[in-house]
């Protein structure tokens, strides 16, 4: 059976920052450009506040769900909080904000542990360099923005990569992915991807450029949430079927530049025909069967504990684990077989 679980897919934009931070658009213009992508849900997270819950307010906005949520930001060590709580001080500790949120049953998440910055963009680095802490919902595995400046090592580069905003999307911070694999063998770490969206100009009008116009960097990375019902008309049930979707796994992480359908399914199953979701942390049973759903013929590739141990084409994956683990796919897609999609675990222990 395709699907046993029957869940509901939503893309969502997150990490998203207005005038009320650093970004240079209105919210108002920033759900238009969501919208226009069809773009299901927009998670706007700004700086250190939530101006934008009540102006313009969350709620629908025709088919899409705006949402606030902030990006707390410490000089590094940046937190990205979704959920209706009270923000904590960027001048906190980072367990103390992580803490806090998690006492107002929201979700955080490590924003661009990996960031190296860069000296040519003058783009300092916000790397997560306090590792001690733990109890965050989980990590931003790939972010838009610090992927992409990697490649800016002068300035002609730079010049070439603002024309070119997809570049450099071929795969995640190789560095950032071992730490998900790693920190996955202790308990459940949810992976997010993140735009990082600013639509931030350089130089002066008339010759100002835009890197990452919103609408650009809606098309990018996103993130799928899993819902078992369908979104709920009041936002803000709408919105806690979200976090429950996000605190639980059950999440792709998707490279909207190769292509943006939905039907990516992930899950675990027995012959009997009972099921568990992505994101699902259960006893390793040798009956178990990882099952996965492509709506587009893929190369598939099945990692345990961060080790590549299967490959297979098609828009189906059909694989018995052999052993516990931090059990994750790839599914990478056209000429260059970039990545398209990064599942959330799956945990047999």
């Amino acid at each position: 059976m395709l699907d046993p679980l029957g869940l509901f897919e939503y893309r969502v934009a997150l990490h998203v920052h207005s005038r009320y931070s650093d970004g240079t658009g209105t919210p108002e213009r920033i759900i238009a450009e969501a919208r226009r992508v069809g773009l299901d849900v927009l998670w706007l997270t700004d700086h250190d506040g939530r101006r934008a819950a009540t102006d313009p307010g969350s709620g629908y906005y025709g088919h899409l769900l705006f949402l606030v949520g902030a990006e707390i930001t410490p000089p590094t060590n940046h937190y990205l909080v979704f959920g209706e709580v009270a923000l904590v001080a960027p001048t906190a500790p980072l367990q103390t904000i992580i803490d806090s949120v998690n006492r107002q049953h929201g979700a955080g998440f490590i924003a661009h542990p990996d960031d190296p910055g860069n000296k040519t963009a003058r783009l300092p680095s916000y790397r997560w360099d306090d590792r001690s802490v733990d109890g965050f919902t989980g990590l931003e595995v790939w972010n838009h923005l610090s992927d992409w400046a990697r490649q800016i090592h002068h300035v002609p580069a730079g010049l070439w990569a603002a024309l070119h905003p997809f570049s450099g999307l071929s795969q995640a911070c190789p560095e950032t992915l071992a730490l998900w694999d790693e920190r996955g063998r202790q308990r459940r770490i949810v992976g997010i991807g993140g735009t990082d969206a600013h639509a931030a100009r350089i130089g002066y009008w008339p010759f100002s450029l835009t890197i990452f116009p919103y609408r650009r960097s809606f098309a990018a990375i996103r993130t799928h949430i899993y819902t078992n019902a369908p979104l709920a008309s009041d936002w803000r049930r709408a919105e806690q079927q979200l976090l429950d979707g996000l605190l639980q796994g059950r999440v792709a992480i998707v490279n909207a530049a190769l292509g943006s359908e939905t039907g990516f399914r992930l899950w675990l199953q027995r012959e009997s025909g009972a099921a568990e979701p992505m994101g699902t942390d259960v006893a390793y049973d040798s009956m178990w069967i990882l099952r996965g759903l492509s709506p587009v013929p893929v190369g598939w590739e099945v990692f345990c504990n961060g080790r590549l141990v299967f490959r297979q084409d098609g828009p189906l994956l059909h694989y018995n684990p052999d052993s516990p683990g931090v059990w994750r796919v790839v599914l990478r897609r056209g000429p260059k077989r970039a990545v398209w999609i990064y599942s959330n675990p799956i945990y047999l222990r």
